[in-house]
């Protein structure tokens, strides 16, 4: 036999490892630079102020400039994507987002994508869209109808759950800004916050707005045009103790889809444990216990900090059979049931006579 003679150690782990999720939202904004060749791309900056330093030192003006001082609005410091291109070019453009990790160092996966102003063609919003969906993205896109049945007819054209379509511009900061780069900030400003990135941003102020192109008719809690707006998924910004964010719903068939908090809660969620899993791939199959308490450990905290209202993480059975253990394949199932937003709240106010007789018994000198 052939011995190694002596005291040989080595060292090992079998422990649960950490799962951390990303609260950065990075922006990508989608631009036109005419003649200015040399500047077409993706550049990458540290926020909308940088981005803005970049844009006035090449000469680079309108609605991208617009879009960005919406953005340093709401206060928030998010790396941002530059994509500058020529006129006519947006659609060819847009496929850079995919590529933008690589090129930047920035990936958009989990992040925002604008096109402001652009992306109200229809043709750009839905490659806007397509682009969203093949990173995890959320595109934003702009939609300009002059009145409510425009606005509907801009609709009918999307069913995703990557898209937030936003309707309207406003006045803020000296410019006329899309509505979707006041959404864009004021979203990755509140994902910046504790476990912000698991919740709606619907009802949020949109800081410094102080007027709009178009009011929109709004009556809380009655049918009107800003909730049949909402209701076929376009978001828009009215003005209800300060100018606020209205709507944070997809386009998509499946109503469970339809929130775009749990659509984006979902698809960080499964990032974050894929990417924190990675450390065990190509090792024995016994490190999967390991894999599993780590995904229960996360959860666990998920639920502890109310993102969560219960979950469950279990190899199934039905899907690991003989065949696939053989072949090294695995399947790890996790059930989630994520706190749901409030959407509608119905409040009842009922008389009743219950407490007359203790008035007459009052009045009536106690008898």
């Amino acid at each position: 036999m052939d011995l190694n003679f002596g005291i040989n150690g080595s060292i090992g782990a079998k422990a649960a490892r950490p799962i951390t999720v990303d609260s950065s939202t990075p922006i990508g904004v989608l631009g036109e630079a005419d003649g200015q060749t040399a500047l077409h791309g993706l550049s990458k900056h540290n926020n909308a102020d940088d981005a803005l330093t970049y844009c006035a030192e090449h000469s680079v003006t309108g609605d991208v400039v617009a879009a960005l001082k919406g953005i340093r609005l709401q206060g928030v410091n998010c790396p941002i994507v530059l994509n500058l291109c020529e006129s006519g070019n947006g659609l060819e453009a847009m496929e850079l987002f995919k590529k933008s990790e690589g090129l930047t160092g920035v990936a958009l996966k989990n992040g925002l994508l604008i096109a402001p102003v652009i992306s109200s063609d229809n043709q750009h919003g839905l490659k806007l869209d397509a682009v969203a969906k093949a990173i995890w993205a959320t595109a934003i896109v702009d939609n300009f109808g002059a009145d409510e049945a425009a606005v509907m007819d801009f609709a009918a054209n999307y069913g995703s759950r990557y898209s937030l379509l936003s309707h309207g511009t406003y006045d803020a900061d000296g410019e006329s800004i899309p509505c979707s780069a006041l959404y864009a900030g004021v979203i990755a400003y509140w994902d910046s916050k504790p476990y912000g990135w698991a919740k709606s941003h619907s009802n949020r102020v949109a800081s410094g707005v102080s007027g709009t192109d178009r009011v929109i008719e709004y009556l809380e809690g009655q049918d009107c045009e800003a909730r049949r707006m909402r209701q076929a998924g376009i978001a828009t910004i009215l003005r209800d103790q300060g100018w606020r964010t209205y709507g944070f719903e997809t386009t998509d068939i499946d109503p469970i889809w339809q929130s775009l908090d749990r659509v984006r809660t979902f698809h960080r969620l499964l990032t974050s444990i894929c990417d924190s899993s990675k450390w065990a791939r190509d090792r024995e199959a016994n490190e999967l216990l390991s894999v599993q308490q780590s995904v229960v450990d996360f959860m666990n905290e998920l639920k502890g900090n109310d993102v969560v209202i219960g979950f469950d993480a279990y190899f199934d059975p039905e899907k690991n059979t003989k065949a696939t253990v053989t072949a090294g394949k695995f399947y790890l199932t996790i059930l989630v049931g994520d706190m749901p937003s409030v959407r509608e709240l119905n409040i009842e106010l009922i008389y009743s006579d219950e407490w007359n007789e203790t008035l007459i018994n009052y009045i009536n000198g106690g008898e």
